[in-house]
């Protein structure tokens, strides 16, 4: 499989996770800390940099994720395409909005985070749930 369709299948996998239960850009909700999402962003960021795939799926991702993308995915889709940045050197911009989902009313922070690498430059965007459990994540 190239590269390109490489990314661009878990780029599609991984949206289809987060628009499962996020409808729209919103403000960010009260319930949410815009320091402590932009925090726990960069931490998953950090996690996924050091291929500590266990600790993402067991500790960060919340029931949803767990069942979507799991270890095996983890590790065979997503960390190629971390590997394939080179080194991590910043982060760069961030940005943090609010999500709804439509049907559950259920509120989430989206954290919106460039990245610097030795190769070239990605950007996460890392939706959280209310327990600070990654919700959504897509890679580009």
């Amino acid at each position: 499989m190239s590269h390109i369709l490489h990314i661009f299948i878990t780029g599609i996998i991984m949206a289809a996770v987060m628009l499962a239960g996020c409808a729209g850009s919103q403000k960010l909700s009260d319930k949410f800390d815009e320091e402590e999402v932009k925090e726990a962003a960069r931490e998953v960021i950090e996690i996924l940099n050091d291929k500590d795939v266990d600790t993402l799926v067991d500790e960060k991702w919340n029931s949803m994720m767990k069942s979507m993308a799991g270890k095996e995915m983890m590790t065979d889709q997503v960390l190629p395409i971390v590997e394939d940045l080179g080194a991590f050197e910043e982060f760069d911009k961030e940005a943090v909005t609010g999500s709804k989902d439509k049907d559950t009313e259920q509120e989430f922070a989206v954290a919106v985070v460039k990245v610097k690498y030795e190769k070239r430059k990605a950007q996460f965007t890392i939706s959280f749930d209310e327990d600070m459990k990654v919700g959504g994540f897509y890679i580009k």
